[in-house]
Parts: C-alpha cells; structure tokens; sequence
C-alpha cells in the first residue's frame, strides 16, 4: 500500500499541483515518468534468478519545454527517479543502485514529443543459485570438475578502460577530455564534457557512453551528423586511434 501512496502522491504533484498551472500547455513530467516506466518494462532482461533493469535514462524534450522546465530539473530528475525505483521495487525487478535520470534539450522535437534512452551503466551480476548447496546434506561429499568453477575465476575482472579524447582539427585545436565510465556529451552546449564553438555542432551532438569495457559514440540525432572515419554512424564502439567528425570538428580517440 505504501508504493501505491508514493505513486499516488507524484501523480497528484505533476498532474494536480504546481507544475500543472505552471506548464498547462506543455510536456509534463507525469506524461514522462509513464514512459521511463514503459522503457524500463521493454528494456529488461532476465537472468537465471533475477530480473535486471537499466539504471541510466537520458529523456530528450524540445527546447521550448526545456527552458521551462530547467529551473526545476533536479527537482523533477529526482522524483523520476525516486518513481522509478518503486516502479522496479514493486515489480521485483533488481537495478544497479538508485536510477540516475538526466534532462536534456534536442532542437530536433516539436510539440509535446520526447524521446528516452536507457542503458546500463553497470554490467548486471547474477549471484550464484545457493538452493543445491542450502539443500544438501551437510556431511556428504561432493567432487566437483574444474570446470564448474566460478565463472569469475575462469573469466577474471577486465580492467577499467581509460581513454582520452583529444580536438585534433577545428576551432578548439588542443581541448582535452578523459574519458572513462562516465558519460561525456559534445557539442555547442558551454554544459558539455566536451564542449565546442564549432556552429555547424548541434547543441548536444552525440555522446559517448561506457558499454560491455567499450566506448560507444552515439550521435543525438544531430543535423549534420556524426562521422567516425568517413562513415556516418547513428552509434558505434570505438577502438583506439579513431577520428571522430563532428561539424568541421574532429576528435581523435585514444585508449590510454
């Protein structure tokens, strides 16, 4: 009853309350908790006793509703996430931590639309099914082939990738940035890991993010397009050495 009472009292906060006189004629962040619900529903993915959910989610809204909300973002940021986490504790599903849920602008939306993208910022870990071992005889002995070792000593823990990206053509000639588990946007915005002067840069241009021990760069729907060698690429993981174009910016990747 208690999740049903904190669910109650968001809806009755975005829906009833303030933000509802503030922004009746725009986005509203109940319209957006339901799909971040949704997302985490069709992103889900089971293991042998648990079911994981992704713990990053970047919600896209058009730049009207953006400047709107931004005054209020880490307040409504937190209420998401603070649904969220219900919304996965009361279906019994396991997550990395508390949801971290970020709110950016795309100049590319119109209207009422918005877009979420979800990840996993930590590989999800299935503990070892302890029933077999509970249920044994205390006394017996059990012989074991090598080969039902953990999987941990088989597979042992790659090491952190390290990276950094380096502005190697354009107006920021020289502009440095590492680049390792966290998330690094690039593109006009002075808020960017990576932020550039280039005008043919979109806002948010694309963004790299730490998938699997891989870089991944995405584009975010940019105008001109994200470019890694001379594709165009909507995402890609990066290898060590490659050159990224974005407007009349190039980027090069490197793995330290």
């Amino acid at each position: 009853m208690k999740f049903v009472r904190n669910i109650e009292i968001f809806f009755e906060k975005y829906i009833e309350g303030f933000f509802n006189r503030q922004f009746s004629s725009s986005l509203q962040p109940a319209e957006i908790a339901r799909q971040l619900a949704r997302e985490m529903e069709n992103e889900r993915t089971v293991g042998v006793s648990h079911v994981y959910v992704p713990n990053h989610y970047t919600v896209y809204i058009n730049a009207q509703d953006f400047e709107r909300l931004e005054p209020y973002a880490a307040a409504v940021c937190g209420d998401l996430s603070a649904y969220l986490s219900e919304e996965s504790r009361s279906k019994g599903y396991t997550m990395a931590g508390s949801p971290k849920i970020e709110l950016f602008s795309d100049d590319k939306l119109t209207g009422q639309t918005f877009r979420i993208i979800s990840s996993f910022t930590e590989a999800p870990y299935e503990e070892p099914d302890q029933t077999a071992t509970d249920a044994s005889n205390p006394g017996d002995t059990r012989i074991f082939n090598k080969l039902d070792q953990p999987a941990l000593l088989i597979h042992p823990p790659q090491k952190l990738l390290h990276a950094l990206l380096t502005v190697i053509d354009g107006l920021d000639a020289g502009l440095k940035v590492e680049c390792s588990t966290n998330r690094v946007n690039i593109g006009r915005r002075n808020t960017n890991e990576l932020p550039l002067s280039d005008m043919n840069t979109s806002r948010l241009h694309a963004y790299i993010v730490y998938e699997d021990n891989n870089h991944v760069i995405h584009d975010a729907r940019s105008l001109n397009g994200t470019y890694v060698g001379d594709h165009r690429i909507t995402h890609k993981q990066l290898n060590s050495g490659d050159k990224i174009k974005v407007g009349n910016t190039v980027i090069l990747y490197e793995v330290k």
